[in-house]
């Protein structure tokens, strides 16, 4: 099936429309910058968004180009990003990333700056095959690296966190034995292309102002009439293979 080919089925449908008039209309403001995108996610992982984001300024205030960041003792960046916690891990991830990008690209016989060749490798694939690309590279995940297409390059894949894994398995949208890396694929699936990320956003704020992973607000739920946890509607088929 093809992304253009996708119609939503009734419940998604209600499920969707609830979300925007819940939490109002979604809008994208992609910056087409993956490769900042990518070590901005790996370095909002386990940390808050104002920890991660001030390690990620101090980063390229110390390192002005990620081929400084790849080439400096990883100890540097380590030191450039310890606001963002797990230092070590996260510097050495990073570097593996960039010299990952830096050994593909002198097969291929280019020269381009890191952020361009990555952005360029993106554009040439399908968003599927893109996303595919990015779990390539070291310790990049089906999350990360969904994010990285939708919010950075405005492409339709779906980032499953804790919180649309949780609400989409209680609202019926997706199986309940699909784990969250298998959710990304059913997600391509099921959903359309321009409502992936108003349908993201909507069911993470969902999860985190009603549908908590413990004492869930039914009693003040706007989705209470599509949702397949209290027996509302029975869990729907999402075209699992």
């Amino acid at each position: 099936m093809t992304a253009t080919s996708i119609i939503p089925s009734l419940h998604l449908t209600s499920v969707y429309e609830l979300l925007i008039d819940t939490y109002g209309e979604m809008h994208n403001d992609p910056d087409y910058d993956p490769l900042g995108g990518l070590v901005g996610t790996i370095l909002s992982q386990h940390t808050s968004d104002i920890n991660s984001g001030r390690a990620y300024r101090q980063l390229i205030k110390t390192f002005p180009t990620w081929e400084e960041v790849r080439d400096v003792p990883t100890h540097m960046v380590a030191e450039a990003i310890r606001s963002g916690g797990l230092a070590n891990v996260k510097a050495q991830r990073i570097q593996d990333v960039l010299n990952t990008l830096t050994s593909q690209q002198k097969e291929s016989g280019g020269n381009k700056p890191l952020p361009e060749y990555l952005y360029d490798e993106i554009e040439k694939r399908t968003p599927e095959d893109a996303w595919r690309y990015l779990r390539t590279l070291p310790g990049v995940g089906p999350k990360t690296a969904a994010c990285v297409m939708l919010f950075d390059m405005n492409r339709s894949i779906m980032p499953v966190d804790t919180h649309v894994h949780r609400v989409s398995k209680r609202l019926g949208l997706i199986d309940p034995k699909v784990n969250a890396d298998k959710a990304h694929t059913v997600f391509a699936q099921i959903a359309p292309p321009d409502w992936v990320y108003g349908l993201h956003v909507g069911l993470i704020r969902h999860g985190r102002q009603i549908c908590h992973a413990q004492k869930p607000k039914c009693g003040e739920c706007p989705l209470y009439v599509q949702c397949a946890y209290v027996g509302s509607v029975n869990p729907q088929e999402t075209g699992i293979s």
